[in-house]
């Protein structure tokens, strides 16, 4: 008997949730549901970012269109900051009073504070970027950048965050790895830093563990 089984859960994120080319069905998320008889929306959508930007208008942010998930949930994943480090989103100051929506740490901010209304009594869990691109972005600033202002700004709202750069246990940047892990890879497209499912079926147990001690 697990804790996990029969429940609902929710998964907002970029393609790293959502599955990149190979669609929601292989990924960890709707693993997890299956193997657990478990309810799942995956809103994972390739591309997105947790803060409003400029660059790619047509992508609404993850502080916004978490407006648009379903009402009830028992558990609520949380992954971001690839593509804000991507677009050159400003960090900006991380304290629970930055509500700015145009900075990774102001839009974290006003995600949480929606979620955490939305779904008080929810199990939430955050989880930060993994190590996949090492060049910074146009502000200079690099993946790690991001992942510790996530970390920094769950800590403000009591919430636990899984560090995927440190302690996933995968790394887009160890090719021994890379051949493995990456979809585009397995696809025979040429890597594109994504998930294969493969990659997905080995981080299943990880996550469920995590999910599990909630």
């Amino acid at each position: 008997m697990s804790n996990l089984d029969g429940k609902t859960l929710l998964a907002l994120g970029d393609s790293l949730i959502y599955g990149s080319r190979l669609g929601s069905e292989k990924t960890w998320v709707n693993l997890l549901g299956k193997k657990h008889g478990m309810q799942i929306y995956n809103y994972g959508r390739n591309g997105n970012t947790v803060a409003v930007q400029t660059r790619e208008p047509e992508q609404v942010p993850m502080c916004i269109r978490y407006q648009e998930m379903a009402e009830e949930t028992d558990y609520l994943v949380i992954l971001g900051g690839a593509n804000d480090k991507r677009l050159d989103v400003p960090i900006g100051e991380v304290a629970r009073e930055n509500r700015d929506p145009a900075t990774f740490a102001g839009a974290l901010n006003v995600l949480l504070a929606g979620v955490t209304a939305r779904y008080p009594r929810a199990r939430v869990l955050l989880m930060t970027n993994y190590q996949r691109w090492p060049k910074a972005n146009g502000l200079g600033l690099t993946e790690l950048a991001y992942v510790d202002a996530m970390l920094e700004t769950a800590a403000l709202w009591a919430l636990p965050c899984y560090d995927n750069y440190r302690n996933c246990g995968l790394s887009f940047q160890n090719p021994a790895q890379l051949a493995w892990i990456d979809e585009g890879l397995s696809l025979g497209l040429g890597e594109n830093r994504h998930f294969s499912e493969e990659a997905y079926r080995w981080l299943l147990p990880r996550y469920e563990a995590v999910l599990e001690g909630l």
